[in-house]
């Protein structure tokens, strides 16, 4: 599932960041089954040779793209934690939840795709380490909650947002899920108050 080729050069960099885009865009738009290699090297504008020589086959792809989105998801969330200090969580809250509304909103159904097939691509290990690396960040904020209940409210949040967002567009309801949201985190948080 490794990418054949580790970009080096900046112009190897950029095409492969054209793949994982192109990737990711055809994702939101069709089921992982319907989303070939030719359609993503199509998509890229490069030969299914060219794609080759970066990915041996789209679960190769699609593993890079779920590293991809752990990194920078890892690196969302920290640069949030880093804003605040201990007892500011309604301010955290609120900026988290937008972050994770705009995040899940752009790219819905390829994070669906990417969560559900973490374990079948072996990507456990990896999604552990980035829960590890959110928790320590956590921590910072939130100093007497266990890290575990860290993350827990995280996943708790993560998994609302994301929940509406594979609702129909009529169906979302951003400040429900944002009451939601605040509300399991209250509930989490009460031993601190």
């Amino acid at each position: 599932l490794k990418p054949r080729k580790v970009p080096q050069q900046q112009r190897s960099q950029k095409t492969r960041e054209e793949i994982l885009e192109a990737a990711a865009r055809l994702l939101n738009r069709h089921p992982l089954e319907e989303v070939s290699t030719n359609h993503i090297a199509q998509k890229t504008g490069i030969s299914i040779g060219t794609l080759y020589k970066y990915y041996p086959n789209k679960d190769s792809i699609l593993a890079d793209l779920s590293l991809m989105y752990m990194q920078k998801d890892a690196e969302l969330v920290g640069a949030i934690f880093d804003k605040y200090q201990a007892g500011q969580w309604n301010a955290l809250l609120d900026e988290l939840i937008d972050a994770l509304m705009a995040v899940h909103t752009q790219d819905a159904r390829v994070r669906g795709v990417v969560y559900q097939n973490l374990g079948r691509l072996g990507l456990v290990p990896e999604a552990q380490n980035t829960r590890r690396q959110i928790q320590a960040k956590g921590v910072s904020v939130l100093p007497r909650m266990e890290p575990g209940l860290t993350w827990v409210t995280l996943t708790a949040i993560s998994s609302v947002v994301f929940s509406m967002s594979q609702l129909q567009p009529q169906y979302r309801n951003w400040n429900f899920a944002r009451d939601l949201c605040r509300h399991a985190l209250a509930l989490l948080l009460a031993p601190e108050n």
